[in-house]
């Protein structure tokens, strides 16, 4: 037997993943993802811990010190996959109460998305195998964070190969699954008009307090205590992830609650994560985000998670960034981010706090 150096091991674990060792390593997000398409064609479905630990628990002992920054790099690389895609969260076949029911995760098809480049995006799992394309085509791949693409060449009808391949195309329009744009305050009255009575104490309650500063998002949750307020909230159950809800708090008791998502095909933290960016436009305090040019390209940095129709459509018109000076980033070229400013203001409610130059 022979002892391997974290050099060498990297490098097995590209070749196992299909990846360039010159270019990534097995910390990259373009790593983890690949692990994490592995773990689902084996482990699914399940629950979004399952497909966490197994990565987790497979890389952790390379540098033991990473600890809690790889659990949350790993964690925000699913939510990215399920928002692009790849995984599909769906609640438990046979529960009739949405209050009762824990979500779990299935790996989607092998499809495909073509965008207007004729670049196509390359969505779902194949399971044992990293890949649904015969080697000649997933070499070509290109990651670019969770992200896959494969650009034709000259005179190439990718689509239509694909397509005998066994892909599946998904238009457009069924991809973003776009909600219809509104007021932020309509919003707000629409979705508060639906909450109803449930009161008492609810244990282990976490809620997102908008007080705190939009630019931290993590350090805008806190526990329950004699809070009062309407609140995006996490309540646990005996078993599963955290349920989202909306909740009315009267000094630290529930009032009234809606549990999310209230809408068929939805997710609960995207409902959760666009009601709070009504909150704060509402309070005057809108979420915020940066913009920074650099060349023929501006780079846009976000603090907070927003919802899935806004990440698919940038995945189509943009790229994402590795390094960020918020939560995520993404990059756009100069003809496509005055129209992206003005969709997150008006349909995201977000706000520009300020353009660098580099």
């Amino acid at each position: 037997m022979k002892v391997l150096t974290v050099k060498e091991l990297n490098k097995c674990g590209m070749r196992m993943l299909a990846l360039d060792a010159e270019t990534f390593n097995l910390f990259s997000v373009e790593a983890i993802a690949a692990s994490l398409r592995r773990a689902a064609g084996f482990l699914c479905p399940c629950p979004h811990r399952t497909l966490i630990q197994a990565v987790v628990k497979s890389l952790e002992p390379l540098e033991p010190s990473k600890g809690e920054q790889l659990y949350e790099a790993v964690e925000t690389t699913l939510e990215s996959m399920i928002g692009c895609g790849d995984l599909l969260e769906e609640f438990e076949v046979g529960v009739i109460e949405s209050s009762d029911r824990s979500s779990l995760l299935y790996a989607a098809p092998p499809s495909f998305i073509s965008r207007e480049s004729k670049t196509m995006f390359l969505v779902g799992i194949a399971p044992d195998h990293n890949s649904a394309l015969p080697q000649r085509l997933a070499e070509r791949i290109e990651y670019i964070g969770h992200l896959r693409q494969l650009i034709p060449e000259n005179n190439e009808d990718l689509q239509t190969e694909l397509k005998q391949l066994g892909l599946s195309e998904l238009s457009m329009e069924v991809w973003l699954r776009k909600p219809r744009p509104e007021p932020s305050s309509e919003y707000l009255k629409r979705i508060g008009s639906k909450l109803q009575h449930a009161e008492g104490v609810i244990e282990g309650l976490s809620i997102l307090n908008s007080e705190k500063p939009v630019t931290h998002y993590r350090r805008r949750w806190e526990q329950v205590k004699n809070q009062s307020g309407r609140f995006i909230a996490r309540r646990p159950q005996p078993y599963g992830n955290d349920l989202w809800c909306y909740v009315e708090l009267i000094e630290g008791r529930a009032n009234n609650l809606l549990n999310l998502p209230i809408e068929n095909g939805s997710r609960g933290c995207d409902e959760a994560w666009r009601l709070q960016l009504a909150i704060d436009a509402e309070r005057g305090l809108p979420q915020s985000f940066i913009v920074t040019e650099e060349g023929d390209f501006g780079v846009i940095d976000f603090f907070s998670p927003l919802p899935i129709f806004a990440l698919r459509r940038w995945a189509i018109l943009g790229e994402p960034v590795d390094k960020t000076t918020g939560l995520f980033g993404y990059k756009f070229s100069s003809e496509e981010i005055l129209q992206e400013i003005r969709f997150m203001q008006q349909e995201l409610w977000l706000r520009q706090v300020f353009t660098q130059v580099r």
